[in-house]
């Protein structure tokens, strides 16, 4: 069984010879590490501030082969890969404001996280810290600019036929994050619950005319994202749900089945209560599992019509023992893995401050063989 197959097989709920092990994500330090040398694949604010010195070349060409030797030392059967920065693209460097502050020419102002190592917007200035893009639609089809498609080419190329390969189908762009949507957009749906669902609803048809691109160049899957969510439930309840989240999952799940590839929802938050309607809407795998929503009992409950893809908290893979993430693998796939329809992960990514020792733990409990290089890697890029 290739490792296409074993995934194919475990989506459709057929017996694989073993569990498939995946990760959507590995931030930049853990990757670091398993290769042996700086990396700029998920390279956070040291990824920013390559971009804004001109380094574009440079990134892609370490992202491209770094996706591939990181899937391959972690003996993966799944790799995510998307569009990389376009050629024509400058991003102008901002002003440095103090030690961890920084604020662009529109007055954006970005501040340094030492516990993510992220750059997040503290404020947000007149016009966007992204440089404009052309249009992506040709005659209403996605047409991605070529010099975006080095990193997807490259990968398929070594692993599209052996590996369950999928994309987010997101433009690659500075990694800067924010919070501000998340009081914005809960106080639109409370005053406009209905202009909000279409809003919603506009952007998820909008995205889901790139899938048949996706689907074209060979792609078992496509991953979309939306927090729905925090550890004590949903953001909205499940009537609101319905009226307001559903309509833009079904429509996007349904395009990515007409165009013939699997649709993996990551969505963060105990959702228990409405899963029912995300299995509804279509989705054929849910991951970003929080620990508390405990994936054995969503086997249990929800494990006919849905593969599950998770098991091991990414909190404990960072601050736990390497006897503790063994623990958490074997409870997994013990619970989970009869009957398929289920992928070991970490409950979200393999973020940073992860320690060498937690990832071998987790592969080798399920019975693979990383191979990591000599431990003396260096952080950063």
């Amino acid at each position: 069984m290739t490792r296409k197959q074993r995934v194919r097989a475990a989506i459709q709920h057929r017996e694989t010879d073993v569990a498939p092990v995946g990760e959507w994500i590995i931030d930049y330090e853990p990757a670091s590490l398993v290769l042996g040398r700086p990396t700029f694949l998920r390279g956070k604010a040291d990824l920013a501030h390559a971009l804004w010195a001109g380094r574009r070349d440079e990134i892609v060409e370490s992202v491209k082969h770094d996706i591939v030797e990181l899937t391959q030392r972690l003996d993966l059967d799944m790799v995510c890969v998307d569009l990389c920065w376009p050629k024509s693209i400058e991003y102008d460097p901002p002003e440095q404001v103090d030690e961890e502050t920084w604020r662009d020419r529109h007055g954006n102002v970005f501040r340094y996280s030492e516990l993510t190592r992220d750059l997040m917007i503290l404020e947000e200035g007149e016009a966007s810290y992204e440089p404009p893009r052309p249009d992506r639609f040709v005659d209403g089809e996605f047409r991605p600019d070529p010099s975006q498609l080095e990193v997807i080419e490259h990968v398929l190329a070594e692993l599209g036929e052996t590996h369950f390969v999928f994309a987010g189908m997101g433009d690659a762009g500075l990694p800067i994050y924010s919070a501000l949507w998340v009081e914005r957009d809960l106080m639109r749906l409370a005053d406009d619950p209905d202009g909000f669902a279409a809003e919603h609803l506009a952007g998820y048809r909008a995205h889901a005319k790139r899938i048949p691109f996706f689907a074209k160049l060979g792609f078992d899957a496509v991953l979309v994202g939306d927090d729905y969510g925090f550890n004590a439930g949903p953001f909205v309840s499940p009537e609101l749900f319905r009226r307001v989240y559903f309509p833009a999952l079904q429509h996007i799940c349904q395009v990515a089945h007409d165009n013939g590839v699997f649709l993996i929802c990551h969505s963060c938050g105990n959702l228990r209560v409405i899963l029912p309607q995300m299995i509804e809407a279509g989705i054929d795998v849910y991951q970003g599992i929080q620990p508390i929503e405990d994936i054995a009992g969503l086997k249990r409950d929800f494990g006919r019509d849905l593969c599950l893809w998770g098991g091991v908290s990414n909190h404990d893979l960072v601050v736990a023992r390497p006897e503790e993430i063994r623990r958490q693998v074997v409870y997994a796939i013990e619970n989970c893995a009869p009957g398929s329809g289920f992928i070991l992960g970490s409950s979200h990514s393999i973020t940073v401050h992860t320690p060498r020792q937690n990832i071998v733990a987790m592969l080798e409990a399920a019975g693979r063989h990383p191979q990591p290089a000599a431990p003396a890697a260096a952080h950063g890029s």
